[in-house]
């Protein structure tokens, strides 16, 4: 059969002489016709549902409908209608509209749909979609197929209608080049579909404006198998992707999903339910409310996809096993990879959280970047885990046999891994900065902090070189060379846009810059400070009672802030938090203001305590605003506890100690500026040249100096004119000096 199949493929497509003739209501076409319609607006209602055009029993046929526009007037019937033939071609139709689908074909083969506009056929606004039914219940729009195999169907326009084509009970069809855009159902709809390669389409603002976008999206697929989907525009539609197989099948779905813009959904950039033996490679997730939500999903490989700033998780699995989550950069969500096994539902109490490989991915600026609740055999292996905010790992009760390793902890602010589970969570060659014993101690929750929880065995390295210690706040934590940070929180459904945050040197009241914060989605975001580069806070600020701040902002709704406040906390999860009236910031809307308020709390700024924090040990002081999803841009500048002596008029300069003897000159200079510094004892010591945005322009020292007198030199190179720091840590403290290049 797979000889004759290819056989006739090969075959070259034989069709009669051209005719020119009008379309005609009712018309038979026979085979081997080869007709050009004469241009014109035709309007043919089909009542009976037979087809204006009818292919019945026939093959070898071309219709060319160049200038030709077809009004079905009632949103019923069928413009052309095919059965039982092959090897038909329609191409190049203006218009076919009003029809409830312009195309109706079943029980066909080697059909080529070509450059049609097929366009404001049956529409539906509002109602819930019931993904489950089969052809009898097509719900209208460019074409629908039934039991049909090997079609063609490219560089068409079937818009503004429910689908953009449906697929029943189909296999082999090439759908590629066609703009399936602001349908309100499915762009392509797969019903019982396989072996089908579908991409370069266009299928973007998929959804139902009047009800829950939730069950529309640019393509579903039901119970539909080894289909290859790629390089496809899924935007903006109610989900991206969705795929479902539930208990109508057990065959490995086996789908291939690859280089696909799946953002901005209202609902998921990619939903796959039940459904085994996907690969999901090189797709763009961004800004929707969940990235991939993969429930009960099992044997399926998500890769090197891009997952950034979604409402909820960027990834979610309830009762999945046998997964592989490999080389994704997971930024900004509540949380990065969120694993569990919820209530089970009816024919699956048998199916568990289990067995998963995650390795090699970044998972950065999540509130928790991976939590595994109740699963088990968890592998999580090389992965970069970067600026999450409560914890990197969460480990929740009953998660056995869980391991941890190879991956490289940074910055986390509050902890590396908590394990509120029972058992114990293999933690071996790990990578924690700082690489302090003390402090990855303190950054892990296990028994040591609470009897019931399990342990987490972290097996310290080999201790390295003492961190650098930031022991006091800089005098304007809004000045570069500080570490700012925008967590995300829970938003709502809908785009959550991506939240920018950058030195602004144009916008600022004192200092070099300040600390702009730009929002898509205002949902409770938290701008947090830490210090620069591999450098750890540990402030004590019992003698200090004060906090100062300037604060501008512009608010994009009337009614603004709905809420304000600001914590300082330290690296084991304790924080103050300091409410206050959301009326501060909207006072602040397009003009500076200055606040302050006390430590111990007070009337504009009341305090309330999150775990044992005590002012001895700050590690950070995080700003939160929200405007209950509207978004909005915010400024601070010279932030200064009172510890502090005034002006804060610059960059945080830390003049080094006399026996550093540290020396620059000439400074300005043009070509080169000659650095000479003194040690009395043996130090790590790291200097290096940053711009004013932080960026490292060039390493000049890092390693272990013994005593002595030091000389270096730094070379301007092609570097433009203007000022450039010079930053120097050592054993004790953190130097700044400005380098000035003239031209």
């Amino acid at each position: 059969m797979k000889k004759l199949f290819l056989f006739l493929v090969m075959i070259p497509f034989i069709a009669g002489s051209q005719t020119i003739m009008p379309i005609t209501n009712n018309m038979v076409i026979a085979s081997y016709s080869n007709i050009k319609f004469i241009p014109n607006n035709y309007v043919f209602p089909d009542p009976g549902l037979d087809g204006v055009i009818q292919i019945n029993n026939v093959h070898n046929v071309v219709l060319d409908g160049t200038g030709c526009t077809v009004n079905g007037t009632n949103y019923q019937g069928y413009c052309i209608k095919i059965n039982n033939s092959h090897h038909i071609i329609l191409k190049n139709f203006d218009s076919v509209f009003q029809y409830k689908y312009a195309v109706y074909i079943t029980n066909s083969h080697h059909i080529t749909i070509d450059s049609n506009k097929f366009c404001h056929n049956k529409v539906d606004s509002s109602g819930v979609i019931n993904v489950w039914t089969d052809y009898t219940s097509a719900l209208g729009g460019g074409v629908m197929m039934y039991n049909s195999r090997a079609a063609d169907i490219f560089e068409n326009e079937m818009t503004m209608q429910n689908d953009g084509i449906a697929l029943y009970e189909c296999d082999s069809i090439k759908i590629h080049e066609n703009n399936f855009a602001w349908n309100t159902s499915y762009g392509i709809r797969m019903y019982w579909s396989d072996t089908c390669h579908i991409y370069n389409n266009v299928a973007n603002h998929i959804n139902r404006p009047l009800t829950d976008p939730s069950d529309c999206g640019a393509i579903l697929m039901i119970v539909s198998n080894a289909n290859r989907v790629e390089n496809n525009d899924f935007s903006w539609s109610g989900d991206g992707i969705f795929l479902g197989q539930y208990q109508y099948s057990t065959i490995p779905n086996n789908n291939y999903f690859a280089w696909n813009q799946c953002s901005y959904s209202p609902h998921n950039a990619i939903e796959a339910t039940f459904a085994s033996g996907n690969t999901y490679k090189h797709n763009i997730c961004n800004y929707s409310w969940y990235g991939f939500w993969l429930g009960y999903s099992f044997n399926s490989l998500v890769d090197s996809n891009e997952i950034i700033g979604n409402s909820q998780d960027g990834i979610a699995i309830d009762r999945g096993f046998s997964n592989t989550i490999t080389h994704n950069t997971l930024f900004d969500h509540p949380i990065g990879i969120e694993l569990w096994e919820g209530n089970p539902i009816t024919g699956y109490t048998n199916q568990h959280s289990k067995d998963y490989l995650i390795s090699d991915n970044i998972i950065e600026g999540n509130s928790t970047g991976i939590s595994a609740t109740k699963t088990q055999h968890a592998v999580i292996k090389n992965n970069q885990f970067l600026y999450n905010q409560d914890a990197a790992l969460l480990f929740a009760p009953t998660s056995p046999q869980d391991t941890v390793k190879n991956n490289d902890f940074r910055m986390t602010t509050a902890y590396h891994i908590k394990n509120t589970a029972t058992n114990t969570i293999y933690a071996p060659d790990n990578s924690f900065e700082p690489n302090d014993p003390q402090m990855i101690g303190d950054k892990i929750l296990d028994k040591e902090d609470n009897s019931s929880y399990g342990e987490v065995l972290w097996n310290p390295p080999t201790e390295g070189p003492p961190p650098v210690i930031q022991s006091a706040p800089p005098c304007d934590m809004a000045e570069p060379l500080s570490t700012w940070y925008a967590y995300p929180a829970v938003g709502s459904p809908g785009t959550r846009q991506t939240d920018t945050i950058y030195f602004d040197s144009v916008v600022k009241q004192v200092g070099e810059a300040s600390v702009k914060l730009v929002t898509g989605k205002g949902w409770d975001v938290a701008l947090n400070y830490r210090p620069f580069n591999d450098s750890v806070s540990f402030w004590s600020l019992n003698n200090t009672d004060t906090l100062y701040f300037w604060v501008r902002t512009i608010k994009y709704i009337p009614s603004g802030f709905q809420y304000f406040h600001i914590r300082i906390g330290d690296y084991k999860g304790d924080y103050y938090k300091y409410t206050s009236f959301p009326s501060l910031l909207n006072a602040a809307n397009l003009t500076w203001k200055r606040y302050q308020f006390p430590l111990s709390g007070g009337t504009n700024f009341s305090r309330s305590t999150v775990g044992n924090m005590t002012l001895d040990s700050v590690n950070y002081v995080e700003f939160h605003a929200d405007t209950w999803d509207y978004g909005y841009t915010l400024w601070v500048d010279g932030i200064q506890f009172s510890q502090c002596n005034p002006p804060m008029t610059g960059i945080p300069i830390n003049n080094p100690p006399e026996d550093l003897n540290l020396k620059i000159y000439p400074n300005p200079f043009s070509e080169v500026v000659y650095i000479n510094y003194e040690l009395s004892s043996g130090q790590n010591v790291r200097l290096a040249v940053f711009d004013l945005s932080g960026k490292e322009i060039r390493k000049l020292v890092d390693q272990f100096v013994t005593p002595g007198n030091y000389n270096l030199q730094f070379h301007s190179g092609n570097l433009n004119a203007g000022v450039y720091l010079l930053k120097m840590n050592t054993n004790s403290d953190i130097f700044v000096r400005k380098l000035i290049i003239v031209r």
